[in-house]
């Protein structure tokens, strides 16, 4: 008898383990946010790892054959860090420490096996912004940009050192809060201020007509 209590008292902890860790929000657990990115004793931004492990935003896809002028030519793909993620979702704001990842990407093929359009091809640049109030108080909203690339050797630095007002004008006079452009991402757009659960998971979508 006290073997069979044991054994299911051990598979009923178990089991409630298994339940949190499938349940319970992700940033609660993890804390912070700081985690996902690293400045060294000179206040330049290290190049973070693994980036493409975080919450994948989407791509902006702006063509040359287009606009011929477009800032960022061709593709954007924009990653956000998963706490700040979470805390985007459950509040409507993104908390102290965010960091936005963007690589913009080459257009590649015009045609694939699927037909013709627009496809990926090679590497423009690498670049984020992030926000800190300790770091950046005088700055619009805290955001504060780095770029890691390094055309001349064709690669990518190590580090990078802020670029300031080299970039936050843009951002200042056109994106909500003069922050991220987030109103151009299905992901992030959707994801504002949604609160417990994920807006994925709805059966209703904005723009679904007969």
């Amino acid at each position: 008898m006290m073997k069979k209590t044991i054994l299911c008292a051990t598979v009923t902890a178990t089991l409630s383990l298994f339940a949190i860790g499938f349940t319970e929000s992700t940033y609660a657990e993890q804390k912070t946010n700081a985690q996902y990115y690293q400045f060294d004793d000179e206040g330049n931004l290290l190049r973070p790892m693994n980036y493409r492990e975080w919450i994948f935003a989407g791509t902006g896809t702006t063509p040359k054959s287009v606009h011929p002028d477009v800032l960022f030519p061709d593709f954007q793909n924009i990653y956000i860090d998963p706490y700040s993620y979470q805390v985007w979702k459950e509040t409507g704001a993104f908390p102290d420490g965010t960091i936005v990842v963007k690589e913009v990407i080459k257009l590649g093929k015009t045609d694939s096996p699927v037909g013709k359009g627009f496809w990926q091809g090679d590497y423009i640049s690498l670049s984020a912004e992030i926000k800190s109030k300790s770091r950046f108080p005088d700055t619009h909203g805290n955001w504060n940009f780095f770029n890691w690339t390094n055309r001349a050797e064709e690669k990518l630095n190590d580090k990078a050192s802020a670029l300031g007002a080299r970039c936050s004008g843009c951002h200042v006079e056109n994106a909500p809060e003069g922050g991220v452009f987030y109103n151009h991402f299905a992901v992030l757009r959707d994801a504002k201020g949604f609160g417990k659960g994920a807006p994925e998971n709805l059966n209703t979508r904005k723009g679904l007509q007969k």
